[in-house]
């Protein structure tokens, strides 16, 4: 089981690499733009269409598993920091199990909205150029299915007291939450 973490741990790690990427692709595509526009007064065809449609979906879907893993979700505390350990476990497990079935239900939709949107090759249209953004569709079911997958992994770690493997420490958590 420990090494089924680390390889969760590794796809987090993988997803928040690209995510940094994609970062530095779209300040250097908007700075490139910007500098098109006002220097020489010729911008760069689809910016507005490449930032919305791809480089903000990827950072947006593609982080959910990275904040699963570094349980960097926003969590009020405040009552169940009173009650015992044994109850907070209770609490963290049932939160992580329902979080799971929600992120399920959106990878469903997502994948069933890429198949969609793939299959009639969706595009949209900036100026005079028409840019394909069917791919983008695909960020949603593929970060909400690593997401799902590290909640309930750490379900069945937590139920079971085996060690998780991935890069999150109770310690860390603890840190997080502070």
């Amino acid at each position: 089981m420990y090494m089924i973490g680390r390889v969760l741990s590794f796809l987090a790690k993988s997803s928040s690499l690209i995510g940094a990427i994609c970062v530095i692709l779209m300040m250097l595509h908007v700075t490139a733009d910007v500098v098109g526009r006002y220097v020489f007064n010729t911008p760069l065809p689809g910016t507005i269409v490449m930032v919305a449609n791809y480089y903000m979906i990827v950072l947006v879907f593609i982080a959910l598993g990275v904040a699963e893993e570094k349980r960097s979700h926003i969590s009020v505390e405040f009552l169940t920091d009173l009650m015992p350990q044994r109850v907070q476990t209770g609490f963290s497990v049932f939160a992580s199990a329902l979080t799971v079935g929600v992120v399920v239900v959106l990878m469903i939709s997502g994948w069933t909205e890429a198949v969609k949107k793939t299959n009639i090759g969706a595009t949209m249209e900036q100026g005079s150029q028409r840019i394909e953004i069917w791919q983008s569709y695909w960020m949603v079911p593929l970060g909400a299915a690593l997401m799902a997958l590290i909640a309930a992994y750490r379900v069945i770690t937590v139920l079971t007291g085996w060690r998780n493997g991935l890069n999150e420490t109770d310690e860390n958590a603890k840190f997080i939450s502070d």
